[in-house]
């Protein structure tokens, strides 16, 4: 049987060590909070340096940035007009062409994202060229006459280009695991070595490729104009399944990194993207009306005028595209 004094040295030992496994707790806890802020901070500055270097991939070259700078404004207020050309280069050609183009009006304040799809072969004023195919002043002047002519068109100051490079859109598609997609296309794309089989379907890039630059069957008869709300579905799609998706984010912002071309710096690109950030966002698209001729042999697109200056007015003025 123990003594007290006994009991009482036993008593101290228990009160001791309870202290002491307290104390290598809190040093353990201290130890690990301690390492997760440093995580953050080299995250924060690793995340930063990439960054950096998604946007050093995306930078135009100094010359192209200087044509650039010339026919761009800086935004005033809380709406920025961009302008984003898709250009295809395909396995035979020796240079690219401006496959698809949009202007686009995003407003900060509001979070509308107003996406304005205006057919390639859609027929107008080209500073210094006179009445051709919209997508023409990309192959006589490149980035800088096209975002005049787009710029002249819709009678509004451009302050962004984004130049999105098909060549590289399977790969995107295949880094975001494939895309669910559904179409009412069916054909076979021979340069791809691909079919399209209608139906909702997972979209992987070689497919996904052939659906948004096929312009020879749709539902609308085929051409320039069937194409584009193909293009602009395929896009929604991508963006939803973008938020909701699993996927390597860091590999797919690499890869998207490597086939865009921008004039938008570092800065403005995350102040954007914390302004467009959560899901209050809005998204609203619309296609530039017009209809088919042929002058002298060649297709173009005659735009409505009526139709173009009440999309963009709806545009600029944050109200829902008419329907």
């Amino acid at each position: 049987m123990a003594t007290p004094q006994l009991e009482g040295d036993l008593k101290k030992l228990h009160v001791q060590s309870r202290q002491d496994r307290k104390k290598k707790r809190g040093r353990k806890w201290m130890i690990i909070v301690a390492s997760i802020l440093g995580a953050l901070v080299l995250g924060m500055a690793g995340g930063y340096m990439w960054l950096l270097s998604l946007q050093n991939k995306m930078q135009l070259k100094p010359k192209d940035a200087e044509k650039i700078n010339k026919v761009v404004a800086a935004p005033q207020g809380d709406g920025i007009n961009i302008v984003l050309a898709g250009t295809d280069r395909r396995a035979n050609w020796t240079s690219s062409r401006a496959d698809s183009l949009m202007f686009i009006h995003a407003d900060k304040k509001t979070k509308k994202i107003y996406m304005l799809s205006i057919p390639r072969d859609t027929r107008v004023m080209i500073p210094g060229r006179g009445m051709d195919k919209i997508n023409h002043s990309w192959a006589f002047g490149g980035a800088p006459l096209l975002i005049r002519t787009v710029s002249d068109f819709v009678n509004q100051p451009v302050n962004y280009y984004f130049q999105v490079d098909y060549g590289r859109f399977e790969e995107a598609v295949n880094a975001m695991g494939g895309v669910d997609f559904a179409t009412d296309l069916s054909f076979y794309d021979g340069e791809l070595g691909v079919a399209v089989r209608p139906g909702l379907r997972h979209r992987e890039g070689k497919e996904a490729l052939a659906i948004v630059r096929n312009r020879h069957v749709g539902s609308g008869g085929g051409g320039d104009l069937a194409r584009v709300p193909v293009q602009q579905q395929f896009i929604q799609a991508m963006m939803a399944q973008s938020i909701k998706s699993y996927a390597d984010v860091p590999r797919m912002a690499n890869v998207v990194a490597s086939y865009v071309n921008t004039n938008m710096g570092l800065t403005e690109m995350l102040a954007t993207g914390r302004a467009f950030a959560d899901s209050s966002r809005q998204i609203d698209m619309a296609i530039l009306p017009g209809k088919g001729v042929m002058i002298n042999r060649i297709s173009y697109v005659i735009p409505d005028l009526g139709a173009k200056d009440t999309l963009l007015s709806a545009m600029l003025s944050n109200k829902p595209f008419p329907r």
